[in-house]
């Protein structure tokens, strides 16, 4: 196998330069498409951070969700929402809506909250190994940090809920 002698710092601000750029450019993206994209390239480079710490097994994960599924979600959204260039988009400024958006955030907050709130006197004081093999990572997730699991599947919830309104087209 062929090694380059490329030093590490080298290597690590130019990784923090392609991440940060194309993570700026995510945001500054006029076309859904190339902010997409960017995003996408912003997780690659998220990636290879978690390989120069000796991760291998996280950087195939960022890969794998990031990249593999959550950009993959944005961009089959867009693809379902978009609209043709000439196209005006209605303003519909209603107080009902808006308050059902407030009431479901809150009712979001809420269960969050209450999660924590349950869950806390139930948590491990103990430290991971630092060696943990694959075969126990999950025991591991759900036994030793069950809070912030259940926060991330409400969150994932709440974003595919997001998602099925945005579909919703009205005709």
């Amino acid at each position: 196998m062929v090694t380059l002698g490329i030093p590490p710092d080298i290597s690590f601000v130019a990784l923090a330069a392609v991440t940060i750029i194309s993570a700026v450019i995510a945001l500054q993206a006029k076309d859904l498409i190339y902010g997409a994209i960017a995003l996408a390239i912003s997780f690659i480079g998220i990636a290879g951070f978690f390989v120069f710490l000796d991760a291998p097994y996280l950087a195939m994960l960022q890969i794998a969700i990031y990249v593999g599924a959550i950009v993959v979600l944005i961009l089959f959204s867009i693809m379902l929402v978009r609209r043709e260039q000439g196209q005006d988009i209605p303003e519909n400024t209603n107080a009902e809506e808006s308050a059902v958006g407030l009431w479901l955030a809150g009712l979001l907050a809420l269960s969050i909250a209450g999660v924590v709130a349950l869950a806390a006197p139930n948590l491990s004081t103990e430290a991971p190994a630092a060696n943990l093999p694959i075969s126990d990572l999950g025991r591991t997730l759900v036994l030793q940090y069950p809070v912030p699991l259940i926060i991330l599947a409400l969150l994932i919830s709440a974003a595919l809920i997001g998602s099925l309104i945005l579909i919703k087209v009205e005709r």
